[in-house]
């Protein structure tokens, strides 16, 4: 399996980390999950989201992203919304794995992350919006865009912008050895 963010991989390493990050991102979504009256909720799902993207890449992100809110919907209820989260956040996971992969520095945020987090935001925001608009109508729509969905996303990218380089840089150095220049030189 080809997740680029974390170098060369066994398929089955790969598939076990995805599976990993598409549980956690259930769990986080469903642990915290505060109703809102037109039908939606508010979750901190999007941690995972968009961390997935960081640390799996796009292909990781986009699978754990939107598979893992997509079942979050249907064990709480929402089947409705599941096919819309299942798109949005799945692109909202693919974005930010996408710029993830142009970081030339795995422990350190860059301008490419801050970059998929805002785009990784504003493409789930414009997603879950669009189909609320249909779904649900207008002022539900604007309601839960403005006080649920960039509330999430906001957490998710602070979170991510805080946290996800290291944790980047953790997954990969354990899974091939920290890089040459952190080891002791052993040649004295």
């Amino acid at each position: 399996m080809s997740l680029r963010a974390l170098g060369p991989l066994s398929y089955t390493t790969g598939i076990v980390l995805v599976a990993i990050m598409t549980g956690l991102t259930t769990v986080a979504t469903v642990v915290i999950a505060i109703p809102f009256p037109w039908g939606g909720y508010l979750n901190f799902g999007d941690v995972l989201v968009m961390l997935s993207g960081m640390v799996l890449g796009p292909v990781g992100g986009l699978f754990a992203g939107g598979v893992g809110s997509a079942m979050a919907d249907i064990a709480l209820g929402y089947h409705m919304f599941a096919p819309v989260t299942l798109v949005s956040k799945g692109t909202e996971g693919l974005v930010v794995g996408y710029f993830s992969l142009k970081s030339s520095t795995p422990s350190r945020l860059t301008k490419w992350d801050l970059l998929g987090i805002v785009l990784g935001a504003c493409a789930m925001l414009t997603g879950y919006f669009v189909a609320e608009v249909f779904l649900l109508g207008i002022e539900p729509a604007v309601a839960e865009l403005v006080l649920v969905n960039s509330i999430q996303v906001t957490v998710g990218g602070t979170f991510t912008a805080a946290f996800g380089p290291r944790i980047r840089s953790l997954v990969t150095d354990s899974l091939h050895g920290p890089p040459e220049e952190d080891m002791p030189d052993s040649s004295q």
